[in-house]
């Protein structure tokens, strides 16, 4: 069963930061992309998995609403990232999640656990709600035995409401004796959403992966909602020792593996991170823990089963 992944007519996708949105999204999962001009209307086909991309804008809405009104034997996942009430209240795209949550062939599928506003969207939606992680690619891995700074690397954006975590441990960094431990790589920006904007270094998706791979911590944060963030994946990529914290999607025991850093016990901490011995344990491990539960194949199955409940497909089809 081939799974189509629906693309917005107007957003430039390759001046995405990385590839949580957009045709390499949909290449990772092993999706089709289409771009919304090109949909057939009515959908070729008895039965079709369509997945929406997030980034669909206003001008885009109304004919997915229509493709979605039009084929009754279809299902499609609206894909949900943002879970942020001060990002998404009066966004158009959140403002038509709502009102596709009438209709019983749409479903909502969320890279993330369901917090704040995708946890009310999920009350809509009722049991039309998946939880579908980032895709993992063991291809992406860096190899783990390459030369490493010994120093724990700071990037993403440095907001205190959406980022407490990372803002808490960058303010300290930047008034302690021990900045020098630390290297601190700025965000990007988002150029997809300025075409006058340029971006602020060009270590973006696969390069920086490579980048981040030169050293051998980095900082995680998982945002004030505590979610399962790309840079997750993209640590595990790049072969470095986690340090901070976890997201709550990840069991007890892979939480276990992340190196603390409190602000509060901050240079106790610092010491205890540079002067044991970590190895290449921590990253295997937490490799397989990902290659396991978060690769192409596993998830598309679970995408297959969870449609297998309302009856619209033969739980024996396979996502090609």
């Amino acid at each position: 069963m081939e799974v189509i992944y629906l693309l917005s007519d107007v957003i430039d996708y390759d001046k995405l930061i990385c590839d949580d949105a957009g045709p390499g999204y949909s290449r990772n999962m092993g999706w089709r992309p289409v771009y919304l001009k090109d949909m057939d209307l009515p959908i070729s086909g008895k039965q079709s998995i369509v997945v929406v991309d997030n980034r669909v804008q206003t001008t885009d809405i109304e004919k997915i609403n229509y493709l979605i009104e039009n084929n009754p034997t279809s299902i499609f996942f609206l894909k949900i990232v943002d879970p942020y009430y001060e990002n998404c209240n009066g966004h158009c795209y959140y403002s038509f999640l709502e009102h596709a949550s009438r209709n019983r062939n749409a479903f909502l599928l969320s890279v993330y656990e369901p917090k704040e506003i995708t946890l009310d969207l999920k009350e809509k939606f009722s049991d039309r709600f998946l939880h579908l992680p980032y895709p993992y690619l063991s291809s992406k891995e860096v190899d783990i035995n390459t030369s490493k700074k010994k120093k724990i690397i700071i990037s993403g954006a440095l907001n205190e409401n959406v980022y407490p975590y990372r803002y808490s441990i960058w303010k300290k960094v930047t008034r302690t004796f021990f900045r020098f431990l630390f290297k601190i790589l700025k965000h990007p920006g988002y150029l997809d959403l300025n075409r006058e904007y340029y971006f602020k270094h060009p270590f973006v998706k696969d390069s920086y992966i490579q980048y981040i791979s030169k050293y051998k911590y980095m900082l995680l944060c998982p945002s004030r909602c505590e979610i399962e963030l790309l840079k997750y994946n993209e640590c595990m990529y790049a072969g470095a020792l986690p340090v901070g914290l976890p997201p709550t999607s990840y069991p007890t025991e892979i939480q276990a593996l992340f190196l603390k850093l409190d602000s509060y016990s901050f240079n106790r901490d610092l010491i205890k991170i540079f002067f044991s011995r970590q190895n290449s344990l921590i990253v295997n491990r937490l490799r397989r823990f990902l290659h396991e539960t978060r690769n192409p194949k596993i998830l598309n199955n679970n995408l297959l089963n969870f449609v297998s409940k309302y009856h619209y497909l033969n739980p024996k089809d396979e996502c090609i």
